[in-house]
């Protein structure tokens, strides 16, 4: 699958910088800008004209939702992810209509945004896969764009060993346990890459919640505890 060119467009600079390094974590994303605001949005729209682009409503110099007309005035192929605090229905109907491929009200849970990227990912290798389509091809299509189905438990758990997922389980026993991917990979010797999965399936099972640390200095820092700690 080739890459897709993506346009980040966020006036926070660490929400910005953290939906950069979520969208590192997926091979087929290539970030190729950050804009924060509507005007250097549509210089790189005009330059770079990407694939995907996430977009804020509220920036220093206008609306989101009027970018999204800009775009389909100048013929955007590409699609667009709405991810902002705007959570009034009028603009959430008004960005439908607008064709918006998913709407996330901010403050977003890691695992939704994932669930959105993957999800797209999957909708441009399914536009890709032939010229022409079946009904069952059309109709996979249109269940992408609709609100995310529910993950099964065979394919939740792929990847997943009982043993290892009950020793994660184990970590977070004490409420006032909270850790991050590298101490979880201290305490399993296992690599971060597999950390975060046991992580991230802790968190889709429902005994784990993740939240954002931000500090003074470096990078937000993703922290995992205990549902009811």
């Amino acid at each position: 699958m080739d890459s897709i060119a993506t346009l980040i467009v966020e006036d926070e600079p660490l929400l910005a910088e953290i939906l950069v390094d979520t969208l590192r974590q997926f091979p087929h994303y290539n970030v190729i800008a950050v804009a924060d605001k509507l005007e250097t949005a549509k210089k790189y729209l005009r330059l770079y004209q990407p694939q995907l682009i996430l977009l804020d409503n509220f920036l220093p110099d206008g609306k989101g939702i009027d970018f999204i007309r800009h775009t389909i005035s100048n013929n955007y192929e590409g699609r667009i992810i709405f991810i902002t605090a705007d959570n009034h229905m009028d603009t959430i109907s008004e960005a439908i209509r607008l064709g918006v491929f998913d709407y996330l009200i901010k403050p977003v849970h890691h695992q939704r945004l994932q669930q959105t990227l993957e999800r797209f990912s999957r909708y441009r290798s399914s536009l890709r896969s032939s010229e022409q389509a079946n009904q069952n091809h059309v109709d996979a299509l249109f269940n992408m764009l609709a609100k995310e189905q529910e993950t099964t438990g065979s394919s939740a758990l792929r990847g997943i060993d009982e043993n290892t997922l009950a020793r994660v389980r184990d970590c977070f026993l004490n409420p006032e346990n909270v850790h991050t991917t590298d101490s979880l990979a201290r305490l399993l010797g296992s690599s971060k890459t597999t950390a975060r999965r046991y992580l991230e399936q802790g968190v889709r099972e429902g005994f784990l919640e993740a939240e954002i640390l931000y500090g003074k200095v470096g990078r937000p820092e993703r922290i995992y505890r205990g549902k009811n700690g």
